[in-house]
């Protein structure tokens, strides 16, 4: 199957893909695959070579129906969550293009899979996503809103309940930021000049006034952010930049505290930051393998350095 009535729009949706950071050509290659198969799928289906109108008027039970003999054919649940990001990918990119206006892919969720740590976000990917964040909302405020959520949970490690929590008086003069976590630890998480700019940016524009009992990020209703917003903002920008589903804010934090530790970080000093109470629970958080501890140990220890 080289050719079909969609080529030229499945062919520019893989130069698409290709020139978008992050993405490995393995990737690439899977989400062609997938959409290839869809396609030979509804060429049976429909008894002919799907066009875009057939792809307009797909419902529910088309994207089930390829699904369910996917599962049929053996593929197990993390293959068919793949096939659903590439459906969603090389839909979003339809829309973008402006050739229908909304799919119910777009809404289907993937199978129930066993509950994991979440994936690391490899840096430059990561960036990529907090910049996309400012693109995703008209109203500017927003969208430096949103980016500085995203840049708290990767620049300092919070979780998003606790950049949610903050408030205004929770931001100072000060080049850190006092976080109360889980069970109501307080902690000192250090604040790059950066993350400070990126707060005050936001402060700037942000149409409303401020009282210190204020929350620190608000609605348009002056509200309280519900996480809901943030996870919603990150959907938008994983549909734009065609991300994974696995690229969630706490998969940001995950990432900070991941990237710290390849960079030379301790893990005490990484445990201090995300507010763990166990130091194991920080070695399983970010997967430390034996050797790499040895490696860090043999670099570190006096007796390393006099042999």
């Amino acid at each position: 199957m080289e050719e079909f009535i969609i080529q030229k729009e499945y062919q520019d949706w893989l130069s698409n893909l290709k020139n978008l950071k992050g993405l490995s050509p393995n990737t690439i290659s899977a989400y062609k695959r997938d959409i290839k198969k869809f396609i030979l799928f509804l060429r049976n289906y429909l008894g002919n070579d799907p066009s875009i109108e057939d792809f307009k008027r797909l419902n529910n039970n088309s994207f089930r129906g390829y699904l369910a003999e996917q599962k049929n054919l053996g593929n197990s649940n993390v293959s068919i969550a793949r096939q659903i990001s590439s459906l969603k990918s090389f839909f979003n990119y339809l829309i973008k293009i402006k050739k229908f206006n909304s799919s119910p892919i777009l809404n289907l969720k993937g199978p129930k899979q066993k509950k994991s740590l979440p994936r690391p976000i490899i840096a430059d990917l990561a960036i990529q996503v907090i910049k996309e964040a400012k693109n995703i909302d008209d109203e500017k405020w927003i969208g430096q809103r949103n980016q500085t959520i995203l840049i708290l949970l990767y620049g300092c490690g919070l979780r998003i309940s606790e950049a949610l929590n903050l408030n205004y008086s929770n931001f100072t003069n000060e080049d850190y930021l006092i976080i109360k976590g889980k069970g109501n630890k307080e902690r000192i998480v250090p604040m790059m000049d950066y993350i400070r700019k990126s707060i005050m940016n936001y402060l700037e524009i942000c149409p409303y006034e401020f009282t210190n009992d204020d929350p620190l990020f608000i609605g348009k209703r002056r509200k309280r952010l519900s996480p809901r917003i943030i996870q919603y903002a990150l959907e938008k920008i994983r549909a734009s930049l065609s991300l994974p589903e696995t690229a969630t804010p706490h998969a940001l934090r995950h990432s900070f505290a991941t990237h710290l530790l390849e960079n030379g970080g301790d893990l005490r000093t990484i445990q201090e930051l995300l507010g763990h109470s166990s130091l194991s629970t920080t070695q399983k958080y970010t997967k430390v393998e034996n050797s790499q501890l040895l490696n860090i140990y043999t670099k570190t220890h006096p007796l390393a350095k006099n042999k």
